[in-house]
């Protein structure tokens, strides 16, 4: 079994493993890539402002959408996501498949709605018929965890699937995991593995995080520490509590890499928030044998660590 995850796991279990990853609100996933320094600077916002409301309130889709981005993310003007969802949903309802999927996250998360799942999925249904991936992959996690519809797994990994198809590599990842644990198809280890390394390539934490297990562990694939601590790194770096935990525990151990004490305490200080108990277990492993110049240093990494550094 992929370490740190049960083999027995209910649906909703499941759900909750699959949906790492979801983009915040803050960046929101339907957003365009972050704007440069100079669209950034307050002054331009403030003129683009008032270039988009008028065209908005005329009924100018790209503009009503603009404006939703605009108070989503707080480009110059305080983050309002109650009069973001007021533009999203006057464009949602006109069909444009952005501001629906939008309106989707937007319900599922309670964010300037109220939270209703019901609602949710009525817009990611939306945006899914018209082929957006991002949409029939959230529609496969409700339809997973019985949110706003019935607990339908076969629809779920069909769903996957279909986003796999269109490329989305977290839906790639989530039918990895719905072969590992037999939920809604077969159960079939090899064929997991198989997504899970193509949806590691494309820097997909949570596949990276369970590709790097099986290798740790040798689980349909050859046991292969050095390709596990790689991919292992590479998922802790974008932030998730547990595989900075078995990062740093081979850190600490030299599994797959050069024993570095430094590096594994910073790992597991920043593992700590959120993993308190495991964290400490392994830091009491070694805290007898690092250093106070590797702590101090681990220290002071920690402190201004953010997922991405």
């Amino acid at each position: 079994m992929i370490e740190m995850i049960e083999i027995h796991v209910p649906l909703r279990r499941l759900a909750a493993l699959i949906s790492f990853g979801v983009a915040l609100i803050a960046s929101p996933s339907w957003s365009a890539d972050k704007p440069s320094k100079a669209e950034t600077d307050e002054s331009l916002y403030a003129e683009t402002l008032k270039v988009l409301h008028p065209a908005a309130e005329k009924g100018d889709a790209d503009a009503q959408f603009q404006l939703g981005l605009i108070y989503d993310q707080g480009q110059g003007v305080p983050i309002d996501p109650e009069q973001a969802a007021v533009w999203f949903t006057k464009l949602a309802e006109q069909g444009h498949v952005g501001a629906q999927h939008a309106l989707g996250t937007y319900y599922e998360l309670g964010k300037g709605v109220q939270q209703d799942d019901a609602q949710a999925v009525k817009w990611f249904e939306a945006a899914a018929q018209q082929g957006d991936a991002r949409a029939i992959r959230n529609l496969g996690n409700f339809y997973l965890e019985g949110r706003g519809v019935a607990a339908d797994p076969k629809r779920a990994a069909q769903l996957f699937q279909e986003a796999a198809d269109k490329g989305n590599m977290r839906a790639l990842k989530n039918l990895g995991y719905m072969y590992y644990f037999g939920v809604g198809v077969p159960k079939n280890v090899v064929k997991a593995a198989a997504l899970f390394r193509l949806s590691a390539g494309r820097d997909e934490a949570s596949a990276q995080f369970a590709l790097g297990s099986l290798y740790c562990i040798g689980e349909e694939v050859p046991r292969d520490l050095d390709k596990a601590f790689d991919l292992l790194k590479r998922s802790a770096e974008q932030g998730f509590a547990k595989r900075k935990l078995l990062l740093g525990r081979m850190l600490a151990r030299g599994e797959g890499t050069k024993q570095n004490l430094g590096d594994a305490w910073f790992w597991l200080l920043v593992a700590e928030a959120q993993e308190p108990v495991l964290a400490r277990h392994y830091m009491k492993e070694f805290s007898g044998q690092i250093s106070k110049a590797e702590r101090a240093d681990a220290e002071a990494r920690a402190s201004a660590w953010m997922p991405g550094d």
